[in-house]
């Protein structure tokens, strides 16, 4: 066989390949292949402190970044809140978020649940807003609040962040078990 018959048989099996190639089998692209971000981080662990006294620590699978923002979008969080001792308050789990980083704010969402061990406290919506500096926690949308082994639904809520003070308006109790 001839070197120029060897070519056109190369170039043959090449565009017999890529026909069989489809571009459309590939797999589906995720959402976070579309995310443009400057930079982003991969199992982070942020402490969030004011006046040299850790408020908080935020761990998330990953983290997008903007040079031109100062919110950031955290994926996979979880947020450990402190007190002015340094022991924990509470615990913060979410799909998502996103972070404020000139006042530490974040905005939690998708199965946002908040935990408050020493009260035997569990609070569930969909989203869930972390402002250290305002002293405040709070959702404007339907909340779930187990306490102990009783359940109330309620439209929004709002705590201090000593949760010592916890409102939920529009209150609907669920389920108690008696005691």
């Amino acid at each position: 066989m001839s070197a120029r018959r060897r070519k056109w048989g190369s170039a043959v099996l090449l565009l017999a390949l890529a026909a069989c190639f489809d571009a459309s089998e590939e797999g589906a692209t995720s959402e976070l292949e579309t995310i443009d971000a400057d930079k982003i981080l991969y199992g982070v662990s942020l402490n969030m402190s004011r006046e040299g006294i850790r408020e908080a620590l935020l761990t998330a699978d990953s983290m997008f970044i903007w040079r031109d923002s100062t919110h950031s979008r955290v994926l996979g969080l979880t947020l450990l809140v402190f007190d002015q001792g340094g022991r924990r308050r509470a615990r913060i789990t979410a799909s998502e978020g996103r972070l404020n980083q000139l006042g530490n704010e974040l905005t939690a969402s998708g199965n946002a649940v908040l935990t408050i061990p020493e009260q035997d406290r569990e609070i569930r919506t969909d989203e869930l807003h972390f402002a250290p500096e305002a002293d405040r926690v709070w959702t404007d949308v339907d909340v779930v609040m187990r306490e102990g082994e009783c359940e109330i639904e309620g439209d929004r809520l709002q705590a201090d962040m000593a949760f010592d003070d916890v409102r939920i308006w529009g209150t609907r109790e669920r389920e108690c078990a008696s005691r």
